[in-house]
């Protein structure tokens, strides 16, 4: 490593990030002094000042950030939150498995687990159902082509059968009927 590499170094360790190492004559740059947390745009991208080093801010920053599992549960700081059972409780209750079991129980002794666990099934059977009916009307807008080519080469004519509008009136009575049964449970 050269000098200046190490320079930038103990600049960063030690917090000093706008410190120069080196020294340029000849040409005046006009520079913007930038602290950290920062947030600029520059040529139609948003960077932003973390750890003293710049850093763009991407499009999916929130995405990462929505699913990553803290290294401890922010409700009782259990550091074992890399073990998969404490990941699949953060992913769905936003705790660590021990605050989940403490969380249950605390519905048991005040009667309202069962109200819980109703509303939670139900909640992920709209969500299964609303996937589902997506699915469907995606397949429904593909199935434009009548006739398809097989393994062997062969062109194969599917037409005939029931029309786009029959096939989604059946369906759209169905999911109805599901949604019927699912607010009277």
């Amino acid at each position: 490593m050269d000098k200046k590499a190490i320079q930038r170094m103990r600049n960063l360790v030690s917090g000093n990030t706008s410190n120069k190492t080196k020294i340029s004559t000849g040409y005046g740059k006009q520079r913007t002094v930038r602290s950290e947390g920062d947030t600029w745009e520059h040529k139609d991208k948003t960077w932003t000042m973390r750890n003293g080093i710049r850093q763009t801010v991407s499009k999916l920053d929130t995405a990462r950030k929505a699913i990553r599992i803290p290294s401890e549960c922010p409700k009782c700081g259990d550091p074992r939150m890399q073990h998969h059972a404490y990941k699949a409780m953060y992913k769905k209750f936003g705790m660590c498995l021990n605050c989940v079991a403490k969380f249950e129980s605390e519905l048991r002794k005040s009667g309202k687990y069962e109200e819980f666990t109703k509303e939670l099934s139900k909640s992920n059977s709209e969500a299964w159902l609303k996937d589902k009916t997506e699915e469907y009307y995606d397949w429904l807008t593909t199935i434009d082509s009548k006739s398809y080519i097989t393994e062997a080469g062969d062109i194969e004519d599917w037409s005939g059968g029931k029309s786009k509008k029959v096939l989604k009136k059946e369906f759209d009575t169905q999911v109805n009927k599901i949604k019927k049964d699912l607010k009277s449970k």
